[in-house]
């Protein structure tokens, strides 16, 4: 499946996804009223698609809140949204973009987090996986950037159609093991992780003095993974 469900049959300058779409209104709404076409349709990935006229890549957007790209980090959603990302710019031939929306001192002010560890994160994305974040101060900035770069990726009425020849690759076995490590301890760890203990039930096995044997485990995350694994799970 693509990254759009099913194609509006109407020009659009502008498709929402739809579960965005029912928690952003307000975006929606301002988005029609400056004259943008806004269709919503449900999207494997992203928030917001752009259109583009023939020659332009369309631009695919995932809008997060600064508490919610912090929340992402935390519970390592953000390397699989990274990875669709990067799948669709291969093979729908898109740009991929991530607002980051607030103010990022937030963070430091409501959470727990240190601020360098998410400009790390950041830095990263930026970096190694070569996905432009864009900083908005709030929803109104959001929504006036998303105004002006659908005007600039061409007129009304001359938007070629998404292109819906993706299909999501299965996973190899050997991509679902580093998966299911990533979800432990996000990527640079989990391949050290698997390079030390080789295999999943050696890690599950492991007691957090041998977890933390290994590069870049302390004996905070070393507690935690032996937790993951040796916690009976209650159903909420």
């Amino acid at each position: 499946m693509g990254v759009i469900a099913e194609v509006p049959l109407i020009p659009v300058d502008i498709i929402v996804d739809s579960r965005e779409a029912s928690k952003q209104k307000e975006i929606v709404n301002s988005l029609r009223s400056a004259g943008i076409r806004v269709a919503v349709s449900a999207l494997s990935v992203g928030d917001y698609y752009l259109m583009a006229t023939e020659g332009k890549k369309p631009v695919l957007v995932e809008r997060k809140s600064v508490i919610d790209f912090t929340n992402s980090i935390r519970d390592n959603r953000i390397w699989e949204q990274l990875k669709l990302l990067k799948q669709a710019e291969e093979e729908e031939e898109l740009k991929p973009v991530i607002i980051i929306e607030g103010n990022l001192n937030t963070i430091t002010k409501f959470t727990k987090w240190n601020i360098t560890a998410v400009l790390r994160v950041i830095d990263e994305i930026v970096l190694n996986w070569e996905i432009p974040v864009i900083p908005s101060p709030s929803r109104d900035a959001t929504v006036k950037w998303l105004i002006a770069k659908a005007k600039a990726l061409g007129e009304t009425g001359k938007k070629k159609p998404p292109r819906l020849r993706v299909k999501k690759k299965p996973l190899s076995i050997n991509d679902r093991i580093l998966y299911v490590a990533e979800g432990l301890v996000g990527p640079t760890l989990a391949r050290k992780l698997l390079e030390h203990f080789k295999t999943l039930r050696n890690i599950a096995n492991a007691s957090s003095i041998e977890l933390m044997r290994v590069e870049g485990i302390g004996e905070k995350r070393a507690k935690e993974i032996y937790l993951i694994f040796n916690t009976p799970w209650k159903p909420s």
